[in-house]
């Protein structure tokens, strides 16, 4: 192995004091992720791959002697040159414009904020090694060189390519905030949300993808009436505003005439560079006290999020404050104007958390988004403003500024007044999911015009009619109609979008059609996969069976029948079934679910054979003898399930083990690890035994025995809804905890019996396995 030495000036000292900026968790890893993203954008990545960083966080109660955070990419990699230069305090490939990486500094920050050890390895596709270089500030300091060591170590393949930062020796209060994993999710989800949308990059953070934060705002063919003008809900936005010269190493903009730069000492580098302002603002589905403002993005990272301060009027003459304008016609403060502006020509501050307010760059942009002259027409007049303010803003100011529900402002009401609170935030929290019928803005806009309607809708057991009802709402009785607004004195309705006022008269509520009511029985269910699967039937057919548990009491069947469960022909051979999960039934009579599904599948298929009808038991001995989903209680069936079911385990134990494998290795007892290393011998010849541990994979290849002892001995890792739904970290008495944590192990347990020693057992005994089976699977259905 050949070892060198680069410089990685300057002076040691100086980075070790960059560790005293101040930046949190996901402002050190977003530092990491822009020269991911960097590389990227400029150069692509090889052979089609999807654009991707891996990132890797310490687990709950990690190790802090061996825990790492790590970032990897798949691009194209770096020579050792352009290596040197990136991890030098100071010194940036990029230039101030064009690129998220700006100042050089960025990696050395980061990194050093984090922990005190970094190791830096990159290869190009087609390079024979990879180039390992390890930064040990401490070692540095202490040496007082700048001088770290360059290793190289042979690649497995060839064509890999990309750069993996690994971050060791952790500062041990960062510890605790890099666990809070889903929490640094949302928060990239939200960073980088355009250009995981738009350029297809992907970010995953301990084997889960990060999910952009995307609008919750009305379609763009929305609009209100005001004045006899249509005012769109979505406004966009893309005014160039020419080209100017940009210095790319102060960042500075000066006229074209110039031929260098006058700010930099040695003339600098000067291109010719368009600025731009494009993006869109548009109004949310829903009020919010906070949630609610516009993004203002630098290259397709947000640096503004949510940001208020562009509601603001400010007085160019600076005699005055700033004034607020919106949201001020509700007692609540609540708004729901927001956006995306990007505005990559202004210089943002090194922390990447604002725009330099103070250059002509930003206020052209806030004059783009608002005008110069205030929102409110009366106060704007007043200041002497004769034009109207016609900007985007002011647009969606006069036509939403209101609280007021029903259609004329496009507010979901319940009769009475606007949504609010849980009401409509479950339906926010859907759309976050991706349920897929809370993605256009229908479930809303039915909302607001119910409530313009009055609609009167009476409950009836097992059956709602409208979206106010899934909610839980109902309404007693047609609103009055609403007092003229002094905004829309001119309003006329639009084709079907925006009606201004409310009915004098109720109008009668149309029936709910049966693909309605399986729609919002669908909405309201949990899919039971453990159920359904393929059913192949001899002499009457196969069908592929979707199971849907409706949180409901009974249910009505396409002929309007309440019963407690029925099938129904999706589109052949695709069957849906619907089932109450609280009717009597079952919370009372504890039949068995799969039982219950595979007579109504029987009777189903029964009904639609031709010829002679079979008996329902002869139909039902049939679809159990070849469905995919196999209930049958012998011995080797439920030790096959029983090795899938720890199999899925492992797996998902995974995830979780690989933020500091080593803590979980220890747990072991000296049996169990031996145990594992000889399966590991005989399975994976040729493999190196301590990469199976260090990567965490040693999961695979212990006893089921041990599983349970890693469960015990971690629960706060495992459990919580990691790998079992079960809640734990969250219980603050001791005995709880305890029980909890014995209901998991307990069937964990029972299943590593049957798996590992396959014992005869008798036909209560299968059926009590087979119960613990069920249980197991319904602990990891919601993990």
């Amino acid at each position: 192995m050949a070892i060198e030495t680069i410089d990685v000036t300057p002076d040691p000292k100086i980075l070790t004091i960059l560790g005293d900026i101040e930046f949190s968790p996901w402002q050190c890893l977003a530092e990491l992720i822009d020269n991911c993203c960097d590389n990227f954008l400029s150069t692509g990545v090889t052979n089609g791959e999807r654009p991707t960083v891996q990132i890797s966080l310490p687990s709950k109660g990690a190790d802090l002697r061996s825990a790492e955070v790590g970032v990897a990419d798949n691009g194209r990699g770096m020579d050792l040159a352009t290596l040197n230069n990136a991890i030098r305090a100071g010194w940036s490939s990029n230039d101030a414009h064009g690129a998220l990486g700006l100042f050089g500094m960025g990696f050395n920050i980061a990194t050093a904020r984090l922990g005190q050890r970094t190791q830096v390895r990159t290869t190009r596709a087609g390079d024979p090694h990879w180039i390992v270089v390890t930064i040990d500030l401490p070692s540095l300091h202490a040496g007082g060189t700048f001088d770290v060591p360059v290793t190289y170590e042979p690649k497995e393949d060839p064509e890999d390519h990309g750069t993996r930062v690994i971050i060791s020796a952790l500062r041990p209060e960062r510890l605790n905030l890099l666990q809070g994993h889903q929490a640094i999710r949302i928060k990239l989800g939200d960073v980088y949300s355009y250009l995981l949308r738009e350029h297809g990059i992907e970010i995953i953070v301990n084997l889960r993808k990060v999910v952009p934060r995307r609008p919750c705002i009305w379609g763009d063919d929305r609009y209100v009436m005001r004045n006899g003008a249509e005012i769109r809900a979505v406004q966009y936005i893309d005014e160039n505003l020419g080209v100017m010269k940009a210095c790319a190493v102060c960042g500075r903009w000066q006229t074209v005439d110039h031929d260098s730069c006058v700010f930099c000492p040695d003339g600098g580098r000067l291109e010719v560079r368009e600025q731009r302002i494009h993006g869109w603002l548009g109004v949310q589905r829903y009020l919010h006290t906070s949630d609610f403002g516009i993004d203002f993005l630098r290259n397709g990272r947000k640096i503004l999020l949510r940001d208020h301060r562009i509601f603001d009027w400010v007085d160019e003459t600076g005699n005055e404050d700033p004034e607020r304008e919106y949201p001020i016609d509700n007692p609540r403060n609540e708004g729901r104007i927001v956006g995306e502006i990007h505005c990559d020509h202004v210089a943002v501050n090194y922390q990447k958390t604002a725009f330099e307010y103070d250059t002509r760059e930003w206020r052209k942009v806030v004059r783009t988004i608002r005008g110069e002259a205030p929102l409110r027409p009366n106060i704007a007049k007043k200041r002497g403003f004769l034009e109207e303010n016609r900007s985007p803003l002011a647009r969606l100011f006069t036509g939403f500024r209101t609280d007021k529900p029903g259609l004329k402002y496009l507010i979901p009401g319940n009769g009475e007044t606007a949504l609010r609170g849980e009401q409509i935030m479950d339906w926010v929290d859907r759309f976050r999911k991706g349920d897929e019928a809370y993605q256009s803005d229908d479930i809303w806009y039915r909302a607001a015009e119910q409530h313009d309607k009055g609609v009167v809708t009476p409950v009836t057991p097992g059956a709602t009619d409208d979206v106010l009802d899934e909610m839980g709402l109902t309404q007693s009785a047609p609103t009055e109609p609403a007092p003229a607004d002094p905004w829309s004195t001119n309003d006329r309705p639009g084709p079907g979008r925006a009606p201004s006022g409310t009915p004098a008269t109720p109008t009668p509520a149309r029936p709910e059609t049966v693909d309605e009511r399986l729609s919002r029985y669908r909405g309201a269910a949990v899919l039971a996969p453990a159920y359904g699967g393929r059913f192949d039937a001899a002499d009457l057919g196969k069908i592929d069976v979707s199971v849907y548990a409706v949180d409901a009491a009974d249910l009505l069947d396409p002929a309007g029948r309440t019963v407690p469960i029925f099938a129904h022909l999706a589109r052949a051979p695709r069957v849906e079934v619907f089932l109450a999960r609280r009717h009597p039934i079952l919370t009372d009579f504890g039949i068995d679910l799969t039982e219950m599904v595979q007579v109504v599948l029987a009777e189903f298929l029964i009904a639609r054979a031709p010829g002679t009808k079979q008996p329902l038991v002869t139909a039902l001995e049939k679809l159990k003898g070849r469905a995919s989903n196999d209930r049958r209680i012998t011995v080797d069936s439920l030790a096959k399930r029983s090795r899938e079911l720890l199999d899925q385990i492992r797996n998902q134990m995974l995830r979780e083990i690989k933020g500091s494998p080593t803590s979980h290795w220890e747990t072991l007892l000296p049996h169990e690890k031996g145990e594992a290393e000889r399966r590991f011998a005989l399975e994976r010849l040729g493999d190196e035994w301590v990469d199976a541990i260090e990567s965490g994979n040693f999961i695979h290849y212990l006893p089921a025995t041990a599983v349970v002892r890693l469960i015990e001995r971690r629960p706060d890792a495992f459990l919580d809804g990691r790998v079992f739904r079960r809640r734990y970290s969250t219980l603050t008495d001791q005995t709880a905890r305890t029980l909890g944590l014995s209901r998991v192990t307990n069937l964990v347990s029972e299943i590593a019996l049957m798996a590992d020693h396959t014992p005869r057992l008798e036909a209560d005994e299968l059926r009590r396995m087979r119960l613990s089976c069920d249980l197991v699977e319904r602990e990891l259905d919601e993990a």
